[in-house]
């Protein structure tokens, strides 16, 4: 698991590098950036970093920060059973709990000595009682324990919460980065080319957008189901990668940000085309951060197939609850 697996972001890349190895290691991170750029790829690998003891952590000679790969404890990562690493997420669609946050800390507390490392992910998915309760933690850190917080919306956080971290801002990747990062999927050169246009420098969305079109036949049916939807809402759902233990709202929220990342990806050259394209997108990423707090996965599976299906938007956000914020 090497530090180096993450292309693109080398300036950010190479700050922290700087830092850990002479020892300046803050006790939590805010990793910002838009979604599906890396920035839970790159938290995984700064936790490998700081939890393999092989590392150039605290080493001003290291030439670079970098987990062994062999050790047990990065045999542990890698399996995902490392006790010194906590990822909180909300892959259950209900939020980050106070309860959550509690027996995570609870697990840490027995490891006191050693470094240990909390992954939040995303930070905004907590919930007012956890994000109260973080922000006391974070005002009295506990020795050895670091805090790497992702989040796609920042400004939605605490903002006492954020100014008790050192804040790394994450961008797109180049064009170069994207294509080497694609190249190690099943996805042929010309397929990252148009994925590169489509979606710009964000290969976690990218990849998201291909599988999506794979599970559907390809990307000739895929673009049928954004120019003449299905009329069962539900039947939308096919198109994320919903594994066995996720919830609804997860799999809809899936759903939305891939039907969003299509209409923009496949928009027309003219100037009305990206337009409409573009007013598409941008309602349907707010029907996905209504189902994201807690808002009716079917109401927002019905207002997705009405934005894919309307003609004339503006008469469309005339219909729509306000409280889905599309209008």
């Amino acid at each position: 698991m090497s530090f180096d697996e993450v292309l693109g972001h080398d300036v950010v890349r190479a700050y922290l590098a700087r830092a850990f190895r002479h020892g300046r290691i803050s006790h939590a991170y805010l990793l910002s950036g838009p979604e599906g750029i890396g920035k839970a790829l790159l938290a995984r690998q700064l936790a490998a970093a700081l939890l393999c003891r092989q590392s150039g952590v605290d080493d001003q000679d290291a030439e670079q920060i970098d987990g062994c790969g062999d050790c047990g404890g990065c045999q542990a990562i890698e399996s995902g059973n490392h006790g010194g690493l906590q990822i909180l997420d909300s892959a259950e669609g209900r939020g980050i709990d106070l309860a959550s946050l509690r027996e995570m800390m609870r697990s840490l507390s027995l490891r006191s000595g050693d470094r240990r490392i909390v992954i939040i992910d995303p930070a905004e998915r907590l919930q007012e009682a956890a994000a109260n309760a973080l922000l006391k933690i974070l005002e009295e850190p506990a020795q050895g324990v670091v805090f790497l917080l992702c989040s796609h919306r920042p400004a939605q956080l605490l903002r006492t919460i954020v100014s008790r971290c050192q804040q790394i801002s994450i961008g797109p990747l180049t064009r170069e980065a994207f294509l080497e990062v694609l190249s190690r999927y099943p996805i042929d050169a010309a397929n990252a080319e148009q994925l590169f246009a489509g979606i710009g420098g964000r290969p976690g969305a990218a990849i998201g957008l291909f599988e999506a079109m794979q599970r559907c036949g390809g990307e000739v049916p895929f673009r049928e189901i954004l120019q003449h939807p299905p009329r069962d809402a539900r039947n939308l759902v096919a198109l994320a990668d919903v594994e066995g233990g996720q919830s609804d709202r997860e799999a809809v929220y899936q759903t939305i940000r891939i039907l969003a990342d299509g209409v923009w990806a496949f928009r027309s050259d003219d100037v009305d085309g990206r337009r409409l394209a573009a007013e598409r997108a941008t309602m349907l990423a707010h029907v996905a951060r209504h189902v994201e707090r807690s808002g009716s996965p079917d109401l927002c599976l019905e207002a997705t197939l009405m934005i894919l299906s309307a003609l004339d938007l503006d008469q469309l956000r005339l219909r729509m609850p306000r409280s889905l914020g599309v209008a």
